[in-house]
């Protein structure tokens, strides 16, 4: 986890006076350290044994403060609960449409794609969302694994008896 990021977090809760409880700071930890964009379910479930007394609701209101604060973004995606991502670098996403993992990706000329579309378009850009939606390495190998399989039963199935 980057110590001198999850600082800088605290220090703007603390500018905006916002009390530092700790499942306040055990959910910021998490999304500092988290590389896995996580729900706010699996947060929850990270961190419930260690404060016994935490609800799925006190870790939903921080999260929408941090939201509120620029801290993190939510990333929504269909039906899906959303994914909370604590990056603070300009990056977009690649999102798996099987299992809806989110893996950021770090492209250096992201700024070229708004000056682009601020020139095809006449827009002033505030900023942007790109997103690539695609199957995770784990997702193809499941799929291609069950395809073999489905494969072979048909065959099995025309052969006779």
């Amino acid at each position: 986890m980057s110590e001198k990021r999850y600082r800088e977090a605290l220090a703007l809760l603390r500018q905006h006076q916002v009390r530092i409880t700790p499942q306040r700071e055990a959910i910021l930890r998490l999304l500092v350290s988290s590389k896995s964009h996580p729900t706010a379910e699996a947060i929850f479930n990270e961190i419930k044994d260690t404060f016994s007394g935490i609800s799925i609701a006190t870790v939903y209101n921080n999260l929408r403060l941090f939201k509120q604060l620029g801290i993190i973004q939510e990333l929504t995606y269909g039906n899906e609960p959303g994914h909370f991502d604590f990056a603070q670098v300009r990056h977009f996403h690649v999102v798996c449409q099987n299992c809806g993992q989110v893996v950021d990706v770090y492209y250096p000329d992201l700024a070229k794609i708004e000056r682009l579309a601020e020139n095809l378009t006449g827009y002033q850009t505030l900023g942007n969302n790109i997103e690539v939606y695609g199957l995770c390495p784990n997702c193809q190998h499941k799929l291609a694994a069950a395809r073999v399989k489905k494969e072979r039963q048909q065959v099995d199935l025309k052969e006779p008896v």
